[in-house]
């Protein structure tokens, strides 16, 4: 969609170009068919690509804010679920094509999306001061080596208001914006210098001036940079304090590089025409496509389950045994990823553009699941020389009951624990959201995991670890 007054496009019909736009948006221009040629024109190049990506971020903020006023609470009151349901799928497509410029322009650094991603509940557009931040964005992207992206119209980002990307001695990475004749005040008052005492006295002469809901202000916006400051050393040094996660943490690089089974999953797809196909990749990775459209997704699940059952006849039992019935069949619908904030958007994945489209809204909707192999994943894990072991419910239930940023992953009630004989361990297989939502393959994931422990500088006993360049479990 479109601003309202203009000839309105539906969303599914001009998905695949704006894929492509994200993809390629030098497009087919001969100047830019190689690395060598398009440093030789990297400026052009620079600023052909820019104006793409603007223009998707132009029109995402201009689609989202429309479709905002249309699901007020008084029109849904009246509007057919089926409306509303495809309203809401756009506002979250057009959000996460705002996630795939980020991590364009952060160069696929996974673990910066993972530091700046809180999940946190996304607020309506109209209400996140519009106005004065579309001025900020177009003053910061009249310039065509610099782009800037509104964080709030991102699923993925949680720390600043904007996102820039400019030259040396420009505004840069995630930006706060903050005014008003308060904000005015609050940040002169934290440029306060003296002893506890003299800065004692300078808070409380502004809270008599200003009344308690100023005193709530100021303290709203000290813990907004305390946490915005944490971020930014995380960033930046690679290691720090995560006061959400109470922990301290450390990136690293590492040497394994991850695979990825979307060619398989393409070739899959595409074979499910004219009945359900179910398929096995990497061992433990189950895929099945099931295309009817009259087939409610529950019918499909339950399809699934039964095939499963027939060509993996040891799988499901071995589930029903190690999680008491406390873990149901799982099949993860590859549109999943729409609300996995810290994934990998579907649209820079290794799908056809016309694929991932049928699959946020067309024919391919509620048909393509994905189900992982517990027990023949623990068994690839033994062949490599490690386990994968679980902790007790007790110890599982304890662990969701703590706040969700210092949670580790549980699975049916159980935390999964990875571990090598001399008894070093990493608790939580968080990547586990890699291999559903990004495209891994689970044994690259593996390979990650055996790469991380057999590392002596980070071998320990105590189930703490440091954040590698991909994911964290539990640190210290």
């Amino acid at each position: 969609m479109t601003n309202p007054g203009k000839n309105v496009i539906p969303l599914q019909d001009e998905l695949p170009s704006l894929i492509q736009s994200l993809r390629v948006p030098a497009g087919d221009d001969p100047r830019f068919g190689t690395r060598e040629s398009i440093a030789a024109n990297y400026e052009a190049f620079q600023a052909i690509c820019h104006a793409a990506w603007k223009d998707i971020h132009t029109r995402s903020i201009d689609a989202i804010m429309t479709m905002e006023g249309i699901l007020s609470p008084e029109r849904r009151k009246v509007m057919p679920p089926a409306m509303e349901f495809y309203f809401q799928r756009c506002i979250q497509i057009w959000r996460r094509m705002n996630d795939a410029l980020i991590w364009v322009l952060l160069g696929y650094q996974d673990h910066v999306i993972r530091t700046v991603c809180h999940r946190k509940e996304r607020q309506l557009l109209a209400s996140a001061n519009p106005g004065p931040m579309r001025k900020l964005l177009e003053n910061l992207n009249a310039d065509s080596k610099s782009i800037a992206v509104w964080t709030d119209a991102t699923t993925c980002v949680d720390v600043g208001d904007i996102f820039c990307r400019a030259p040396r001695g420009k505004p840069n990475g995630f930006l706060e914006v903050k005014e008003g004749s308060m904000n005015d005040k609050i940040f002169e008052l934290l440029k306060a210098k003296g002893s506890p005492a003299e800065i004692s006295v300078q808070i409380d002469a502004f809270v008599q001036e200003n009344g308690p809901k100023a005193l709530k202000q100021l303290e709203r916006v000290i813990r907004q940079r305390t946490r915005y400051n944490e971020v930014l050393d995380i960033v930046q040094y690679e290691k720090g304090y995560d006061s959400r996660r109470d922990a301290e943490v450390i990136i690293e690089e590492s040497k394994v590089t991850l695979e990825s089974y979307d060619p398989e999953l393409q070739a899959i797809i595409d074979e499910a025409v004219e009945s359900p196909v179910l398929r096995s990749l990497d061992r433990c990775l189950w895929i099945y496509v099931d295309r009817d459209p009259n087939m409610p997704p529950t019918q499909k699940i339950e399809d699934f389950r039964i095939a499963l059952q027939k060509a993996a006849p040891d799988a499901l039992p071995w589930i029903q045994r190690n999680f008491q019935g406390k873990l149901p069949f799982e099949a993860i619908p590859l549109e999943g990823n729409l609300y996995s904030p810290e994934a990998v958007p579907l649209f820079l994945r290794p799908l056809r553009a016309e694929t991932i489209r049928d699959v946020l809204l067309g024919n391919l909707m509620d048909s393509v699941y994905i189900f992982l192999d517990w027990r023949e994943l623990s068994t690839m894990i033994q062949e490599q020389g490690a386990e994968l072991a679980w902790s007790t419910f007790k110890e599982g239930r304890r662990e969701q009951a703590k706040p969700y940023g210092q949670r580790k992953l549980t699975i049916g009630e159980r935390v999964p624990r990875f571990q090598t004989k001399d008894g070093h361990f990493i608790e939580g297989f968080s990547k586990v959201y890699r291999i559903y939502f990004d495209g891994f393959t689970p044994s690259s994931i593996v390979a990650q995991y055996l790469e991380l422990l057999q590392n002596p500088q980070h071998q320990r006993h105590d189930g703490a670890q440091p954040a590698d360049d991909l994911e964290s479990d539990s640190e210290s």
